[in-house]
């Protein structure tokens, strides 16, 4: 049986008085969903990004233009055929997840948070952060 996960990318707009959490996008994906799993792997892929409004000429670093563009890499990155990967609906929640993996994207800065089925948050901080985490999780 596969360790289900869902990943949400979440955009977040805030003013003097309000902020306003809008999710983009939800991943399911069926296997291999723990944090030293799909964890891990989306961490790495996250870690060396930078959200921009805007793509600069001659951008030589990993960049997204904004949460959508993130959103679109996220899919293209991990979908690699048939079977293991799902585009759900933003609000899909309940479906045999043992993890969420939540990105809050806000202006430039990303940080994931992680919980378990139940909302136990397990981790939040940045994919930085996050690997140092997972690695010594691993070394436990």
């Amino acid at each position: 049986m596969g360790t289900r996960s869902l990943t949400k990318i979440i955009e977040v707009h805030r003013d003097e008085n309000y902020i306003s959490k809008k999710a983009l996008t939800t991943m399911y994906r069926q296997y291999d969903g723990y944090m030293s799993g799909h964890g891990k792997d989306l961490a790495e892929w996250l870690e060396p990004f930078a959200v921009v409004n805007g793509i600069s000429m001659g951008e030589t670093h990993k960049v997204a233009n904004g949460a959508d563009c993130l959103a679109a890499q996220m899919f293209a990155h991990f979908k690699d055929g048939a079977g293991g990967i799902y585009l759900y609906h933003p609000d899909a929640h309940d479906c045999g997840e043992e993890y969420i993996y939540y990105i809050y994207v806000e202006g430039s800065d990303i940080k994931v948070k992680v919980t378990y089925w139940d909302n136990e948050v397990v981790f939040l901080g940045t994919a930085k952060e996050f690997l140092t985490k997972t690695k010594e999780l691993c070394q436990e």
